[in-house]
């Protein structure tokens, strides 16, 4: 009887103590003293608070265990106080002006956000935090003004910065056969101007993203600046202890709407009498000949006769005759029996994403290391997107004067998988996936090959995926390597190597049991692809100030070189037969292509560039770039761009007296870009092989 006494005294204590509270009272002021009404009032790590009102005043009751107060507002830096044994506590905000402290990457350098004189937006981690996506292009979706990101319901989603667009399309150039579309972006990643596939890039790895978005900013990057400048960089260790962060996230895929909702087989019905109706003109003096029996307004034997059809009576076969249902969809409408193909051609997709990193910091060494996998089902029957992602930075300080790293990224990507075909032209409700088994009590496993009954006009969404083998891969190093030499007097010379790996492999086999191919025995291809290109940099900057004075100069030597080989074939009549595939090209008798492609070009460029800040608020920004590459033509190898930027801090005028504008900027900016989006032999007289007629009296020769 003792325990439980103690038990309840115990409970009614502990909840006594729980439910004790006291009021908190308290003003909030600015800087300059002024009330600052609509102030957040939280009790840290609970959802219980309050705001301010006009007069900056707050009243909270808080129980006697909150420890800390937090104040947040737009544009301040967020305050926590301890409560302890205060009952009335005034917190003063302070101006968060790091946004403006902010250094943003221009372009072989970086600027506080501040000091910029042209139209650069930056997207931060934090807003990639928030974002829980496998694919990068999802995070710049909406983020940025002016910049148009399309959307794709595939596996891979957008991953090409082609389907990006920056103020607008700037060239009527189609660019055939060239990585990057001619209204695509520049992607620059970590200083590497990149020319692959944006899946590579794992979203976790990103630290920011700047837009470069006028004529002025983009013009360091020349020839390949028209259409704007995206840069991406990647995340670096941070001092104290490793960190460790591992992500995994989990979703599906389901699909919202399609382009031609499915009929059911009722509305399939009205929707062919509408169309047959519409189109054909006999119809007008023949009333209900389209329309069941009961619903044709006429006599049986009318209706019937209207096309010789009174001999028969099944009335349901003339009419569904009528609207050219094969005999099959005829066989299955009779027996109640349709498909909603929507789930043949659609699946919910399972979408899976996990990340691993590794990152630290010490007075000598920069590391950041980070593996991911991803794998993506699609909504489509069968799509799937696999990707292996892996990438290291890693800076050592040498001396005092020398700094040596590497920003390294390695991917492997899967595309090899076949979906079905989501055409609605090909199938019907009452269309058949299957053929039913000989006792009537089921359906087999056999594909129908003309679910319709009409083997001119369908064939099942399945069928080329069933008889249909490929493996599509993707494997891409990219990888720059530096020195940088610090010197006296504020100048820094650093030295870049980057090269590019890149290697495709696709083989496909479609196999003679398919209807179709079993007519050419089979068919096989294998291609192989790969790619090797590399960029040399020099980079020599100066930064000094003299008192009212700031001095920013760059200049850039830069160098590359681009290969590409490609080697095809496709072969068919296999014998004795084709059960191995591309595995065994030599199996086949017959050739349809077999052809190579190998490319070569180079380019160089020149480039300087001088930001001048005087007193803090005036601000002049002057580039000039001058660029060569091989597929301009010997006519004019080069071209020569330039730009100039002025900005004027009003803000920072001692005129300018206004408490709650932190900043205000005039700027005018004027560049040239170019477009070096060609074909590398465009410039080049095209050569053809064959045999021409020469006229020589009255002979004729072939030469």
């Amino acid at each position: 009887m003792r325990k439980l006494l103690l038990l309840v005294v115990v409970l009614v204590t502990t909840i006594a103590s729980a439910m004790a509270q006291k009021s908190l009272t308290g003003t909030v002021t600015g800087e300059d003293g002024a009330p600052m009404p609509g102030v957040t009032v939280l009790i840290k790590e609970t959802v219980t608070g309050t705001v301010t009102n006009i007069d900056g005043e707050f009243a909270l009751d808080v129980p006697e265990s909150a420890k800390v107060l937090q104040f947040s507002f737009i544009g301040m830096k967020t305050q926590e106080i301890a409560i302890g044994n205060q009952t009335t506590i005034d917190v003063t905000m302070q101006a968060d002006v790091i946004g403006l402290e902010e250094v943003v990457a221009i372009g072989y350098g970086t600027v506080k956000k501040k000091d910029l004189t042209g139209a650069v937006t930056q997207v931060n981690a934090e807003k990639l935090e928030k974002e829980s996506t496998s694919n990068m292009t999802d995070v710049l979706r909406g983020a940025v003004p002016g910049l148009n990101v399309s959307f794709s319901s595939s596996a891979k989603g957008v991953s090409s910065a082609s389907d990006m667009l920056i103020r607008g399309e700037t060239s009527v150039r189609s660019n055939a056969g060239q990585q990057r579309s001619a209204n695509a972006p520049l992607i620059v990643v970590d200083g590497m101007i990149y020319n692959g596939d944006l899946a590579d890039i794992n979203p976790n790895d990103i630290q920011a993203f700047d837009i470069l978005k006028d004529a002025s900013s983009a013009a360091i990057y020349g020839s390949r600046a028209s259409n704007g400048v995206i840069i991406i960089t990647t995340k670096k260790g941070k001092k104290g202890k490793p960190m460790i962060n591992v992500s995994a996230s989990v979703g599906v895929a389901t699909i919202a709407h399609t382009a031609l909702d499915w009929m059911s087989g009722p509305e399939f019905i009205d929707w062919r009498i509408a169309g047959f109706e519409n189109k054909e003109r006999h119809q007008l003096n023949k009333p209900g000949y389209y329309d069941s029996h009961e619903n044709s307004g006429v006599d049986l034997e009318t209706w019937k006769n209207y096309d010789g059809s009174g001999g028969s009576d099944d009335l349901t076969q003339i009419w569904l005759q009528r609207l050219g249902f094969s005999p099959l969809e005829i066989t299955n409408y009779k027996n109640g029996h349709s498909e909603d193909w929507t789930d043949i051609m659609y699946q919910t997709g399972l979408r899976q994403d996990y990340s691993l990193s590794l990152s630290g910091a010490t007075d000598n060494v920069n590391y950041y290391w980070s593996m991911g996998y991803t794998d993506n089902e699609g909504i489509v029957r069968n799509e799937e997107f696999e990707t292996y992602r892996s990438r290291i930075n890693l800076e050592a300080t040498v001396t005092d004067w020398l700094k040596v790293g590497t920003n390294t990224q390695f991917s492997v990507r899967d595309q090899s998988n076949i979906t079905s075909s989501t055409g609605f032209g090909s199938v019907t409700p009452y269309s058949q996936m299957y053929e039913p088994l000989s006792d009537g009590t089921g359906w087999s496993d056999v594909l129908e090959y003309a679910p319709s009954g009409n083997i001119s006009a369908s064939r099942n969404p399945w069928l080329n995926m069933e008889y249909r083998d490929q493996v599509r891969t993707y494997t891409n190093l990219y990888s720059k390597l530096y020195a940088q030499l610090i010197l006296p007097y504020g100048i820094t010379f650093t030295s870049e190597f980057i090269p590019r790996f890149s290697w495709e492999e696709y083989y496909r086999h479609s196999s003679s049991e398919h209807p179709d191919w079993g007519k050419q025995g089979g068919i096989a291809r294998r291609q192989h692809t790969k790619r090797y290109q590399w960029q040399l940099n020099n980079i020599l900057k100066w930064n000094k100030s003299y008192g009212d004075h700031t001095f920013d100069f760059t200049f850039l030597q830069n160098a590359e070189k681009n290969q590409y080989w490609r080697s095809y074939m496709v072969r068919r009549q296999f014998q004795p037969s084709d059960v191995l595939g591309y595995h065994r090209m030599q199996a086949a008798t017959e050739d349809v292509e077999i052809s190579s492609n190998d490319t070569y070009s180079t380019a160089d460029a020149l480039m300087a560039r001088m930001n001048y800040i005087l007193k803090g608020k005036y601000h002049f920004t002057g580039a000039w770039r001058r660029d060569g590459y091989s597929a301009f033509g010997q006519a004019n190898p080069r071209a020569n761009f330039g730009s100039a930027a002025a900005a004027w801090t009003i803000s920072e005028e001692d005129f300018f007296d206004v408490a709650w504008l932190d900043m205000l900027k005039l700027r005018v900016s004027y560049g040239d870009n170019g477009n070096r989006g060609v074909g590398t032999y465009d410039a080049m007289s095209e050569l053809a092989t064959g045999k021409y007629v020469l006229q020589t009296g009255g002979t004729a020769h072939y030469v």
